[in-house]
């Protein structure tokens, strides 16, 4: 009987091992997987950033212009910013990101569960000062107005329904970062830089056909 379950669970760790194994390939490889492989960098234009810390990635935009004024959206008051004329946005689930901002003090635990889809998804906006921002790794964007109303549209979207109204936070952290309640799920799947590089793919930027890693964010602009 123990030489069984013996046999069985080592069948299991070798199948958990092969699954992470071929999770981790896709990670790498898909990235370099071009998609939107004919779209010209523009050097004019509405101004947006991809930012990131090393693990998580971010969409900054204006706080307002011509096209859209976010402040109809989200209310200032419930941030600690006063003249910041940037807005950051991203996805993530709530617990991973609070407790996980490197990945040296990452607690795997905490990032396992999320991931398995065990969390609270969210969207984690903060006001931002002038560029540069502090942030590891960011990259400049100029867009059409086109591409700039897309790529709001699809933020807009990724937060859950407001029927109109002005969203209501979901947490205030110490920061002055605000976070709401997510549309989508967090999961292995659709990670918060899955996120960003989908928000790449709505504006027709060359980007990766899939990614959960900010190094497959980094791919993308290491030409540039």
């Amino acid at each position: 009987m123990l030489q069984k379950i013996g046999k069985y669970g080592l069948k299991l760790c070798y199948g958990i091992l092969s699954i992470a194994s071929f999770y981790y390939l896709c990670c790498l490889v898909l990235p370099l997987v071009e998609v939107n492989g004919d779209y010209l960098v523009k050097n004019k234009g509405l101004l947006v950033f991809v930012a990131g810390d090393g693990m998580h990635s971010e969409v900054i935009v204006p706080v307002k212009n011509e096209q859209i004024n976010w402040e109809t959206f989200i209310n200032r008051a419930d941030f600690n910013a006063t003249d910041q004329e940037w807005l950051c946005f991203g996805f993530a689930e709530n617990k991973f990101y609070q407790q996980n901002k490197r990945w040296d003090n990452m607690n795997y635990l905490t990032g396992f569960s999320s991931l398995c889809g065990f969390g609270q998804s969210v969207m984690h906006v903060s006001y931002e000062g002038q560029y540069p921002f502090n942030r590891k790794f960011i990259r400049k964007i100029y867009l059409s107005p086109e591409q700039y109303l897309q790529l709001c549209s699809f933020i807009k979207n990724s937060f859950a329904q407001n029927n109109g109204q002005m969203l209501t936070p979901f947490n205030t952290t110490k920061q002055g970062e605000v976070t709401y309640e997510a549309q989508r799920e967090f999961s292995f799947f659709h990670t918060c830089n899955t996120w960003t590089n989908n928000a790449l793919k709505v504006i027709g930027y060359r980007t990766g056909k899939w990614t959960a890693l900010e190094g497959g964010i980094r791919e993308q602009f290491s030409g540039n």
